[in-house]
């Protein structure tokens, strides 16, 4: 295996466990890994993945409803009466860590153009994470032609 490393910006949320070792010890545990084997390793204090838990039961429980609060603003879509219409989000991150209304953010020309921009920056992020994948060429060819 290469080297590992986190995520820019990802190290801060796990209390800066060294990413070589976590991905070293994900490997020891199998070739395919579920979630709940990843956890029942980290639950021995002594590894490196034990660091990228949270333990407090009443603290996880409060990150996990924050979790969900997220899913249920991500997953809220604006009815349409067209058939066969693309489902339209309810509401989209906005600046901080708060959601708005799509109603309000189409209205407002810096909020919308900032929405284009972030979803320019996720094609991106998509093309970097499966550009080794040649049947995705076409793809690639229409993202570039957006200039994203």
């Amino acid at each position: 295996m290469t080297t590992a490393k986190w995520k820019t910006g990802w190290a801060t949320l796990h209390h800066n466990a060294d990413a070589q070792k976590v991905a070293d010890e994900i490997l020891s545990i199998g070739e395919n890994v579920s979630p709940e084997e990843i956890v029942e390793k980290a639950k021995d204090e002594a590894t490196e993945l034990h660091k990228c838990f949270t333990w407090d039961d009443t603290e996880a429980a409060q990150k996990w409803r924050v979790h969900e609060a997220r899913q249920i603003v991500c997953h809220l879509v604006v009815e349409n009466d067209k058939p066969q219409a693309v489902e339209t989000r309810a509401f989209y991150r906005a600046e901080g860590n708060g959601y708005k209304p799509t109603s309000l953010i189409i209205r407002r020309e810096d909020e919308y153009t900032a929405l284009v921009n972030r979803a320019m920056q996720d094609l991106q992020a998509f093309r970097r994470r499966y550009e080794s994948i040649t049947e995705l060429e076409p793809v690639f060819e229409a993202i570039d032609s957006l200039g994203a």
